[in-house]
């Protein structure tokens, strides 16, 4: 059930939202979230979840930026975090786009942003959040590489590019 206040914002700031809750053969479980905003200028940026879930009441430790092994040899960087509350630890994974090239550091977001306005192009975002509710972090971080891989694996060029964004991008 999502909260309404959750929702109004969501729907303000995404075009596009995808959720979905997957479970592999051991039983695992990984929420996958993916939002598309075609609009990333100041008022309409990407909400991240080290600031949504407390918003929401969760507790969040362990905020690390990592990279991320793809398939074919590339990484990309990731924001890893622990968002509890109560008795629910809910490891994450994330990433976001700013145009065509993912990127997890605010103030690169921001120059990315302002590089596009100099250009006169507002750029668009995505977010895509994998997550587990698993008391063991790490198994859950494995499960969510995992997951992420196989599903990048599966996608063509293009819809590929728009998940992780080019590598060849120059921003």
């Amino acid at each position: 059930m999502v909260d309404p206040a959750v929702e109004k914002l969501v729907n303000k700031i995404y075009n596009q939202t995808l959720n979905r809750t997957y479970h592999n053969t051991n039983g695992d479980r990984v929420m996958l979230a993916i939002a598309y905003g075609s609009n990333q200028s100041d008022a309409m940026e990407v909400h991240k979840p080290e600031i949504c879930y407390p918003d929401r009441g969760f507790q969040v430790t362990n905020l690390i930026k990592t990279l991320l092994p793809l398939p074919d040899h590339q990484t990309i960087p990731i924001k890893r975090l622990v968002a509890t509350q109560g008795n629910r630890i809910e490891p994450i994974t994330y990433w976001t786009t700013v145009g065509n090239k993912v990127e997890v550091d605010s103030l690169k977001s921001k120059l990315a942003q302002i590089r596009y306005g100099l250009t006169g192009v507002i750029p668009d975002g995505l977010l895509f959040r994998v997550s587990s509710i698993d008391p063991n972090v790490q198994h859950a971080y494995a499960v969510q590489d995992d997951f992420t891989n196989q599903l990048i694996n599966t996608l063509n060029t293009k819809s590929r590019t728009r998940i992780i964004g080019d590598k060849n991008a120059v921003q």
